[in-house]
């Protein structure tokens, strides 16, 4: 990185003394002209990226803004991205925003306006956001989070006019109900896309999916493809028909592709696309045949056979393997690890010898093995998985010098009574049996605590740390209402965040360039004048079905 220009390390009281006593006129007018220049250029990048947000800034201020755009402020020539998080006060906080470990705070909703005035904004957003949209001559990203209750008339606004831009590249749309029409894509021709990103459900009945075939054939240019998609039907599409448009002597320059829910046939032709693929993001039901005559028996031999070697995985339980290790221990470089384990009703809770030596494999050999290169590093399980963080393990995260962005599971911790007395009906007569639960222990979880957050500091460049920490409840535990003694049990264990408290209180933080965040459920601690500060608003993170529930992202403390 650069160092910044000797003008913008001085005051602006310096440089206003210096051009008022000590310049000439000539270096007086040289002086104005470099500042000219300065402020055209900064024009261009303060106003390249635009943000439309009713829940956290209100609707006159939304208003307001879109009414100064399409009046010809200068800002418009600029205006390069376009997101639009919320059209409306009543959108629920961009869930799939939130999927993103991206260090933000969460901001709540502003409190509800009135009817009346609702209705009045509604009239002026409808006036004023054509108006602003067909003023920005130089769009090439747009980026739309909607809700239900978001207006159907502004999302085809937005679609109809983007299309109209020749220059744009870019466009995602997020959605919790059905995706909005994409036929205008097809209407004007839009053929250079570089990136399409659509979270959606659909069924058999929708006509999205033959839409969606002519878009990405008439595309090729596509490099960023992201199918955050649902079945309403439980039934899958076939990821391979969306790519039956593309021509034959055509492959799509893929580098990052993100698939919901498909069916993926792995045959010679798929490679191709695949050829460029850097990234990988998967859905729990997104599932992989085979059908070429190498038989291939799944997606990472597949990717190792065609020496494609990703930097960027992201994967649920369903899709880690020893063959994933094979392939990840096969090559160096892997910049993003992400493993999702979800979160299912609890009936045995001893882990499986295969996944013990899956969980041995990854720590031993996988992390070590891309050490030098990991920069984000997301490891979350259900709390009977082998996955946890352990002192044990902090040598092999303490060896990942460049992350960024680290995620474990801790064990929760609780009191060594793991029995219950039950009536038998048929005998009369009670007897001890053990309440469903892997067995914890405090002092472990304490010891772990306090090894992870001194591990976390001596990392030089990491700035957020994720904890995950299994919340036990009576679901959790297997009980049901038949026993309410054992709810009362329950709610006598340890406080949820007495380990993470502790280990906080043990490790006094460095200075560092830029504080580390430890994030926990809702709360996050942040590292000021050598002690752990609580901040308020932590990350609010909406449910969401593609990652497990025990994962940071949608914790339900």
């Amino acid at each position: 990185m650069l160092p910044p220009p000797p003008l913008f390390i001085l005051p602006p009281e310096l440089l206003e003394a210096i051009s008022k006593y000590y310049l000439c006129v000539d270096d007086l007018k040289n002086f104005r002209a470099s500042c000219g220049r300065i402020k055209d250029a900064s024009a261009a990048v303060f106003f390249s990226f635009l943000v439309v947000d009713v829940v956290n800034r209100g609707y006159g201020t939304t208003i307001e803004m879109l009414q100064a755009l399409a009046s010809g402020h200068p800002a418009a020539m600029y205006v390069r991205h376009l997101k639009i998080l919320s059209l409306s006060d009543q959108c629920t906080v961009y869930a799939k925003e939130y999927t993103d470990f991206d260090l933000k705070p969460r901001q709540e909703c502003l409190t509800r306006i009135s009817s009346s005035e609702t209705a009045m904004f509604k009239q002026a957003l409808q006036t004023a956001l054509p108006l602003a949209m067909a003023g920005l001559s130089s769009l090439n990203s747009l980026t739309i989070y909607t809700c239900g209750q978001d207006p159907r008339w502004a999302i085809n606004i937005l679609i109809n006019f983007a299309v109209t831009h020749t220059r744009l590249e870019k466009f995602s749309h997020f959605t919790s109900a059905e995706q909005a029409d994409l036929r205008p894509f097809i209407t004007h021709g839009v053929t250079n896309l570089r990136k399409l990103s659509l979270s959606y459900w659909i069924d058999r009945r929708s006509p999205l999916v033959l839409i969606l075939v002519q878009i990405i054939g008439r595309n090729p240019a596509l490099s960023c493809l992201e199918l955050d998609n649902g079945a309403n039907d439980k039934s899958n599409e076939s990821f391979n028909m969306l790519l039956s448009g593309i021509p034959d002597d055509v492959s799509l320059p893929l580098s990052r592709l993100v698939l919901g829910s498909f069916d993926v046939t792995i045959d010679d032709r798929l490679m191709e696309h695949f050829c460029s693929l850097t990234e990988l993001r998967l859905g729990e039901a997104t599932s992989f045949v085979v059908n070429d005559r190498k038989h291939i028996p799944d997606i990472w031999t597949a990717l190792h056979a065609n020496s494609i070697y990703l930097k960027s995985i992201s994967i649920p339980s369903s899709h880690v393997s020893f063959q994933l290790m094979e392939y990840l221990d096969s090559y160096c470089g892997l910049e993003e690890l992400e493993l999702q384990h979800f979160s299912r009703p609890i009936q045995n809770h001893t882990a499986s010898q295969y996944e013990i030596e899956l969980a041995e494999e990854l720590f031993s050999s996988v992390v070590p093995k891309h050490a030098s290169s990991l920069k984000t590093l997301m490891i979350f399980s259900h709390l009977e998985r082998p996955w946890q963080f352990s002192v044990a393990r902090s040598a092999a995260f303490a060896q990942c010098t460049s992350l960024i962005k680290l995620g474990v599971c801790m064990e929760r911790g609780a009191s060594e009574r793991r029995t219950r007395r039950e009536m038998s009906y048929y005998a009369g007569v009670e007897y001890t049996v053990p309440i469903p639960g892997p067995p914890m222990n405090t002092h472990n979880v304490v010891r772990d605590m306090e090894s992870l957050v001194r591990m976390a500091e001596t990392l030089p460049s990491l700035e957020g740390l994720w904890i995950s920490m299994e919340a036990i409840t009576a679901a959790s535990m297997g009980l049901d209402d038949s026993h309410p003694e054992e709810h009362e049990y329950i709610d006598n264990f340890p406080d949820h965040y007495a380990a993470l408290h502790y280990g906080l209180n043990m490790v006094t933080p460095e200075q560092r360039e830029r504080p580390l965040k430890i994030f926990v459920g809702a709360q996050v601690f942040v590292a000021q004048d050598g002690a752990w500060i609580r901040k308020s608003n932590g990350p609010s993170r909406g449910r969401d079905v593609s990652y497990s529930e025990s994962a940071a992202i949608s914790w339900g403390f």
